[in-house]
């Protein structure tokens, strides 16, 4: 790897962008027994011995650079992260200077609760370091790993807006694949700001990661070398050993707890895997499409005359010859947000051998990884359809707002408070809101309510097409935004 050394003296030349560092004191002991005797076998003096930590170091920081500062423990490397930081704070580009350690989190609280300004911002910070688990997002800063407490901190100072963040011990508490993944992260979304990070660890593994713009090797003694320029990071450095093939219910069974709908699938048609190096970091399950689906037919004007034409049972198997459905994506928390969902959703909807290739899901208003991916998002309006509208307004009237509906457990909990009257007319306006298509047996009321905060708030529709197999099919449509947005009958 080739690096850019900076002339020192030229570096001077440029105000308030290159700094020189020295750092030295003096050193004694007391005299005791012992250190006379380390006096008598080493001839090493009691008093008056200065030691160089550096001297003359010049660094050279541009406001928005990645500054890494390694070398083996010992060499002071927090040292002159200390200095440089003091530094910073007296020059205005570089203000506000936030440091890690005087970020805190109070024990009880909520992790999605504690950064961003809403839930989307919240969301994304937490994903920006590592923690984009929507279990994580419930725990409370107690219940955190020593691991996850360093990431929860970390974006509550990213929370902060600075425009410096200095971290000492940066993912030394980590795992080095977990630390690798954080550095990659954390350097993006810096950049993308325009942040200037000042970081140090003992640990260099993670140079690949940064892509640090100025890089400091601090060795043993007063030595230390200072590069700059070293390529930035595209990928994350894990992705190179990324391999994608065919997998097997016990796969996802494995990586099943990591996502919020454990249960398995049904009607499973394909499942694949996502392997770096020796670890299973995800897997991508496709099952059969929903026969009856209102963002489906909006965005493909033909089916509804084409179920005419070929009648439900026709028309249905019609639909699984051309169609299929990404039902589950679960990327091992360890690995999220390096883009391994996106790039196991695009490698493997090619090898499905259907027409197209449907999603619904709320994840996506968060993150976009399925059009990373090369899906198209239909937008077919947000506003509810008028049989949910007139459910919803019942159920508030008799006691059950939003907040209600979308907690499986306090609908449950106020349907049973209600009167056998009042319950049976939450019933009829459930179903004819949300009941759908002919079903073997009656929906519960569980389900109903799950099915009135779908069609309350939807997932989102995203669809790609196989022009391989689906050339003489049409493109799907966006239909006007006044529309009701689909949701699974």
């Amino acid at each position: 790897m080739r690096f850019r050394v900076r002339d020192p003296i030229e570096l001077e030349q440029r105000p308030r962008r290159a700094f020189r560092l020295s750092k030295s004191f003096e050193a004694s002991a007391p005299r005791t027994r012992r250190t006379l005797d380390v006096h008598d076998a080493f001839g090493i003096g009691l008093d008056g011995r200065r030691r160089v930590i550096y001297r003359d170091l010049v660094i050279d920081v541009d406001p928005g650079d990645v500054v890494f500062v390694t070398g083996e423990s010992g060499g002071g490397k927090s040292l002159i992260l200390k200095d440089l930081a003091m530094r910073l704070r007296d020059v205005k580009g570089f203000r506000p200077v936030v440091d890690l350690r005087e970020i805190e989190a109070k024990p009880g609280e909520l992790v999605i609760e504690g950064v961003g300004r809403d839930t989307k911002e919240a969301i994304e910070l937490l994903s920006s370091v590592g923690l984009g688990e929507a279990f994580v997002f419930l725990r409370r800063y107690k219940e955190l790993s020593d691991g996850q407490k360093f990431r929860y901190l970390l974006a509550k100072a990213l929370d902060r807006r600075p425009r410096t963040l200095v971290a000492d011990e940066f993912c030394s508490n980590l795992d080095r694949t977990t630390a690798k993944v954080i550095a990659y992260l954390v350097q993006k979304r810096a950049r993308a700001n325009g942040t200037t990070l000042v970081l140090a660890t003992a640990h260099d593994d993670l140079i690949e990661d940064l892509g640090p713009d100025v890089l400091v090797r601090k060795r043993i003694g007063s030595a230390a070398e200072v590069h700059y320029d070293l390529p930035r990071p595209k990928t994350c450095s894990l992705m190179r050993s990324l391999e994608v093939s065919r997998g097997t219910l016990w796969d996802y069974k494995e990586l099943a707890e990591f996502h919020y709908r454990g249960k398995k699938p049904p009607f499973i048609e394909a499942i694949f895997t996502a392997r770096i190096g020796d670890e299973l970091a995800g897997v991508i399950v496709y099952t059969s499409v929903y026969p009856h689906l209102r963002a489906r037919e909006a965005a493909f004007p033909f089916l509804k005359e084409l179920k005419k034409e070929l009648g439900r049972k026709r028309y249905v198997k019609w639909l699984n010859e051309h169609f299929t459905r990404i039902s589950r994506v679960v990327v091992h928390p360890k690995f999220r947000g390096i883009g391994l969902g996106a790039e196991l959703v695009r490698r493997t909807m090619p090898l499905v051998g259907k027409a197209y290739v449907e999603a619904l899901a709320v994840m996506a208003r968060y993150n976009p990884f399925f059009e990373r991916a090369g899906m198209r998002r239909i937008e077919v309006g947000k506003e509810p359809r008028e049989d949910v509208k007139a459910a919803r307004e019942l159920l508030k009237d008799l006691g059950a707002d939003d907040f209600v509906i979308r907690d499986r457990r306090l609908f449950v909990e106020w349907y049973r408070s209600l009167r056998p009257k009042e319950k049976r007319k939450v019933l009829k306006a459930l179903r004819r809101a949300v009941g759908g298509f002919p079903i073997r047996r009656p929906l519960g009321v569980s389900k109903l309510g799950e099915r009135l905060a779908r069609a309350i708030s939807p997932p989102e529709y995203l669809i790609w097409r196989n022009l391989e197999l689906g050339s003489e099919l049409p493109e799907p449509v966006s239909p006007r935004p006044s529309s009701p947005q689909g949701q699974a009958s």
